[in-house]
Formats: structure tokens, sequence, C-alpha cells
């Protein structure tokens, strides 16, 4: 064959066959032109690639004679980066210049004898290497729609130790090794460009998620910091449970995906179940109606002073002292109903008694409860008449229009929540976000090797005892890229200044309330310690939540 190589049709063959495999394009177009300048006997070869924005760089180098061999930066000083556009209009290009921007084979036996090309960068690399430059051929490489993507030059023919010229066959070999390089190129960019798009319609929808509520709006954007912080402590572990925890390219772009898509199912979640601050809280916090009532007994307790007053049915005395005690019960009741509205202190059995006794009291409606409202409410209604005239009403009331599909909104219901301010069907619609989740990652069609995305996503409810949601998973059942998703998820919502449910918490209390987690059975022991010892917390409280926040922590008493 060509210059006595009878294996190049081989290599050729060889190479098409396994350049896919190679991981670094460096590495691929390294392989590509060390086939490509033994195909057309050149002594030297350099490969340029054009950027999407029309950068023009140097990607490899070879020269058998200098024994050199340099890929990516390491080929700045022979030639710069250049900007495609700045030179388009100059009346002399360099070569490669020339052959990219009219996407044209030139071949000179001879390339200082070429008086229309700008030949600096053949001068400066002779001169810098002791190098003569004098055959060169150079290909444009196209993409699949003929867009001129990179450019091959070749240098220096050789026919043993002598210089001659490519010639057409020399020509044809390189053209055939170098479209495996236009192939190279344009499917790691298609890929790129995919894995770009994934990764802005991942933000895209978890920045959705935290737009719907104003007091969670950075939730899906910091879970992720807390999760990479975690694993990369974990990975690095030398001893202990963990010391042989490992995790590949793909875990690691998993839990990313999955960190920040770990709330999806949250699109489907009511904005007042996740911002509900208080138990009456719907739309609006429904206590004011309550105050309303409240209101109205006591305007009629003084309507009722007054009238016996006037009919002089029992002494001044005797009438204002009942009319202030039954204000002062009035106002007492009224800050115990608003105190168990706010939910931050779980109610007794005693509460609850109190609660239903408050209920009971009555004043009268005089105004029809069917007028003013929607076609939905009136339907829930069955007693239409009950509701039109004037009626005495309980204090607190649980009504058949409180009743909305599967929720339950009535007043008392709601205030005798035991701890915290969501109801039982709330929270089930809450805990169903999970099984959203899972569902929605489960329909993207994820490659192989992100097929963990779901299981990591999925499990951020899960408890190492069995007792999570939503398949109940004990710690041996879950990954421990999923355990550290649990404790992100938990940490991020504790320190996190701006849930209008709970004020913001010391640093010191909120890694008290995680050590009681641990202790507990709900996060994985052997990562907690990870996460103390590494000062995991520290690292990210540092940069993301308030100063004031962040007080003095000796590890040791939280572990």
């Amino acid at each position: 064959m060509i210059n006595g190589n009878d294996n190049i049709f081989y290599e050729i063959l060889e190479l098409n066959s396994q350049i896919n495999q190679y991981a670094d394009l460096g590495d691929a177009l390294e392989k590509i032109m060390t086939v490509a300048v033994r195909a057309c006997g050149a002594d030297a070869g350099f490969f340029f690639t054009v950027s999407d924005d029309k950068f023009l760089n140097l990607e490899y180098s070879l020269n058998n004679t200098l024994r050199s061999s340099k890929k990516g930066s390491d080929n700045l000083p022979a030639f710069p980066t250049v900007f495609l556009p700045d030179i388009k209009n100059n009346p002399q290009k360099g070569l490669v210049e020339q052959v990219i921007l009219n996407n044209e084979i030139l071949n000179y036996p001879n390339i200082h004898e070429v008086s229309q090309l700008d030949l600096a960068f053949f001068n400066k690399y002779d001169e810098d290497n002791d190098y003569r430059t004098m055959s060169v051929l150079s290909l444009p490489i196209t993409s699949r729609k003929g867009e001129v993507i990179a450019a091959a030059v070749f240098v220096n023919a050789k026919d043993g130790d002598k210089n001659i010229s490519f010639n057409a066959d020399s020509q044809k070999l390189a053209q055939s090794v170098c479209s495996l390089a236009g192939m190279v190129i344009e499917n790691r960019r298609l890929s790129e460009d995919y894995a770009q798009l994934l990764e802005s319609f991942i933000e895209v929808l978890a920045r959705a998620i935290d737009a719907k509520s104003p007091y969670t709006g950075t939730h899906c954007q910091r879970v992720p910091v807390i999760a990479r912080l975690l694993a990369t402590a974990a990975v690095q572990e030398e001893s202990g449970p963990l010391r042989n925890f490992e995790m590949s390219p793909d875990d690691w772009y998993s839990l990313h995906i999955a960190s920040w898509l770990h709330d999806c199912g949250k699109v489907t979640t009511p904005e007042y179940i996740v911002d509900k601050a208080t138990k009456l809280e719907t739309i609006y916090n429904r206590i004011h109606e309550i105050r309303n009532r409240f209101e109205i007994l006591r305007r009629d307790a003084h309507i009722d002073y007054l009238k016996k007053r006037l009919n002089n049915s029992d002494t001044q005395e005797n009438l204002q002292a009942r009319f202030v005690a039954t204000v002062k019960q009035l106002e007492e009741d009224f800050d115990f109903v608003a105190r168990c509205n706010i939910g931050d202190t779980p109610l007794t059995d005693e509460d609850v008694k109190r609660l239903e006794q408050i209920a009971r009291q009555r004043f009268t409606r005089y105004f029809s409860r069917m007028k003013g409202i929607s076609w939905a409410e009136r339907d829930s209604i069955k007693d239409k008449e009950l509701y039109s005239r004037p009626a005495q009403e309980n204090l607190l009331q649980n009504r058949e229009d409180h009743i909305f599909g599967e929720y339950n909104r009535g007043e008392l219901y709601n205030l005798e929540v035991r701890s915290g301010t969501i109801n039982k069907e709330e929270r089930r619609k809450i805990n169903e976000h999970i099984e959203v989740t899972i569902d929605m990652l489960k329909a993207l069609p994820f490659p192989k090797e992100l097929s963990n995305v779901v299981e990591y996503a999925g499990a951020h409810h899960e408890r190492v005892d069995g007792k999570g949601y939503p398949n109940g998973l004990t710690g041996e059942q879950m990954s421990i890229p999923a355990k550290i998703m649990a404790i992100a998820d938990i940490f991020e919502a504790l320190t996190a200044t701006d849930r209008p449910y709970k004020e913001p918490k010391k640093l010191s209390e909120v890694l008290k309330i995680m050590q009681g987690m641990k202790n507990g059975g709900h996060i994985d022991p052997d990562l907690y310690e990870v996460f103390i010892r590494n000062k995991v917390y520290l690292d990210y409280a540092e940069q993301y939540i308030k100063p004031e926040q962040i007080d003095d922590i000796n590890p040791e008493d939280y572990l």
C-alpha cells in the first residue's frame, strides 16, 4: 500500500469501529490524526475546530520529526484563538482560515511559494521549532448539514527521507479518515446540546416549583448544594462504614439531576397547602372570620347589658360586673383560639376539650349564606333554605360546605390539628408529591447510566427505620445517595428563613433537631456523622443562611 504501510486500510477500519469508545474528544482526535498522518504519508498534522460561536482553535498537533504531540490549550502558543468574523473580510488570510471560510481543499507542493496566503503561522512554527514546512494539504471537515466545523492540515508528505507533494491517493485517504473526526465532533456537540437542554429543562422546572410559593423560592436550588457537599465528604472518608463508598461520574450526574427534581411532583400540590402558615389558612387566614364572630358576641353582650340597664332588671353594679366578665371571657377564648391557630405548640386533650366548649357558643347570623357563592359551593349545601334564613350558629363551625372534594376546611376540624398546621387530608396531599415525582421521573426516558435518578429523588422522605413514605424503605433498602438526599432536604428546610410556618432557627437548634432524628431512626447515622464531623453544615451555612443564624457549634455535642 502507500508508503509501504500494508496495514493502513486495516487501521482505518479498526478506527471506524472503535472511535465512539473514546470518552474524551482530545483522545479521539489524537487517534484520528495519528492514523490520518500515516495514511497520507505526512510528517506532521494539525487539527483545528470551529466552535458554535465562530472561534477557531488548534485542538491537536503532531510532528513525527520533532516527536511532539500536543492537545488543547497546549497549542495556544503556536496558534492563539481566532474569531473568524474578524478576519472574514481580510484580503489575505491564513491557510486554515481560507479553507474554513471558503470550504475548499488546498494542496500546495511548497507553501512558501503561495503569495495570496498569510503564512505567519507556518513561519512562526518553523522558527520556534527549527523546522521547515514545505508541502501542505488542508481539508475542510463538514457536518451532515454541510457546515464547516473543523479543518485538518497535513505537512510534508514523505517518501522515505524525501519531501514530496501530497498526491490524489494521499488526499483521498486523509479525507476518509478525517470524515470520522467530523462525525465525532458533530455527535459530541449534539450530545452536549441535548445535555444542556436537559439541564435547562431541569432548572426551569425546579425554578417553576420554587416560584409557586414565595416562601420556598430557593429550596429546589439549594438542596443540590447540600447533597453535593455531603456526597463529596462521604466519598473522601478513609475509615469507618463509608470508607469504601465511591461515586462514578454517572452517579454524580444522577445525584445532581435527582436533587434538582426531587420535588417536581409539587406542581400538583395546591399553593395554600405548601404555604399553610396557620391551621385556618386556605387562600387567606380565616381567623379573621372567627374574630368577627367574637366581635358580634361582645357587641351582643354590650347590647344586652344596655337593654337590662334601661329596663332596670338588676343593679348597675351587677350588670356591669357580668358584662365585664363576659368580655374578659370572650377575650381569653379568642386569645386561646388564636394561639391554637398558630400551630407551633402541640395541643393536649384539655386544649381540644376547651376548643369544643368554645365552639358551642352561639351567635345569630342574619344574612343569607346562599348569596355571592359559586355554583360548586351552592351544590355542596343540602339544606339551602336553612342557609338562606337567619339562624343561630356555633362560634366555631364544621359545615358541609367546608368539604371541598378531598379537603376538609372545617374550622373546628382544622383548629383541633394536634401538631403543626396541616390536617390529615392536606398531609396526604403533600405526601402525594413524592409519588407524583416518581411517576413524572419514570415517564422521562433517562439513559441507562442515569437510571438511578428515580430512586435518588423518590426516597428523600423515606426513613432508615422503615417508617417513611411512599414505600416504607429501610436503610438497607436505600442507596447511600438516596440517604444523602434525605439529609439534604431536611437540612435545607430547617435552616430556611422563608417558611411562613416557622421562625428562622439557629444552627445549633437545627443540629439538635437532626441529632434527634438520627437517634430516632429518621436519617442515616453514618452519613449524619460525616455531616457533623466534616462540618458540611458550616460550609453550607456560611454561603446560604443568615449570619445571625450561625452560632458557636462544638461538633462533639451533636454526635
